[in-house]
């Protein structure tokens, strides 16, 4: 990762798109204190995130990884009562709010109906949904995401952006989303930054990092870039 200067304003809708390596997850990790910046300073709400303790940090900012693992068999009720953990005061003591709220996000995310089934035994687009739900139970202000739709069907992806997008406007939450669907990205955020070997090339609204030469460039493809009629947003398509 080179010297890379990236802020972010409360209420924000931002992507971090670029091809394979280019540094997006690094990014995102760095954000929430997961890899070490070395020399590199982050900053929230003027505040080292050094100096706040990991349950401080959790309650200000959720971090969705590519993939989640757990060696034991929770149940999708479990995994998501797991997003409360900042806000215990003692072991595994948990109120009528955190409950309250941990059902609420299961009915957002449409996986009340399993919440007593094995987390490992679901779907791959179903784990992502019950992840999604745990860090949405953070109640964060910031909400960090890599790939979050990556094993999605594309009913759910949809409903996964309208939901962050709602989120966005009714709470004000701040979201960096990394990923590889730029047309999904151009459609629901206001902001993009362009990501290629550790470094950001271009960082702006759609409209101005959407560009032929600098997409073509970056992923080394050559691509058709549009407007969408029926969302009035860009879109692009790979072509030989």
């Amino acid at each position: 990762m080179n010297d890379v200067s990236f802020s972010a304003t409360a209420g924000e809708f931002i992507s971090i798109i670029g091809p394979n390596g280019a540094g997006k997850s690094t990014l995102i990790k760095m954000m929430d204190g997961i890899l070490s910046t070395g020399q590199r300073e982050v900053f929230l709400d003027e505040t080292s995130i050094g100096d706040y303790s990991r349950k401080e940090l959790a309650r200000k900012i959720a971090y969705l990884p590519q993939d989640s693992k757990f060696t034991f068999d929770y149940t999708v009720r479990e995994v998501v009562i797991m997003g409360r953990f900042p806000y215990l005061k003692g072991v595994f003591t948990y109120t009528a709010e955190d409950i309250q709220i941990v059902r609420e996000m299961m009915i957002l995310m449409e996986i009340d109906q399993f919440a007593d089934r094995s987390f490992n035994k679901l779907s791959g687009g179903e784990k992502q949904r019950v992840l999604i739900a745990s860090a949405l139970a953070q109640q964060p202000k910031i909400i960090l995401l890599d790939e979050p739709t990556n094993a999605l069907d594309l009913h759910h992806q949809i409903a996964i952006y309208n939901i962050l997008k709602k989120l966005q406007k009714e709470e004000n939450l701040t979201i960096i989303v990394v990923t590889h669907d730029i047309n999904l990205a151009a459609q629901y955020c206001e902001r993009m930054t362009l990501m290629g070997q550790g470094m950001i090339i271009r960082d702006g609204t759609p409209e101005k990092v959407l560009q032929f030469n600098l997409i073509q460039e970056t992923f080394g493809v050559k691509v058709y870039i549009d407007i969408n009629p029926l969302t009035d947003t860009l879109y692009i398509l790979p072509y030989e």
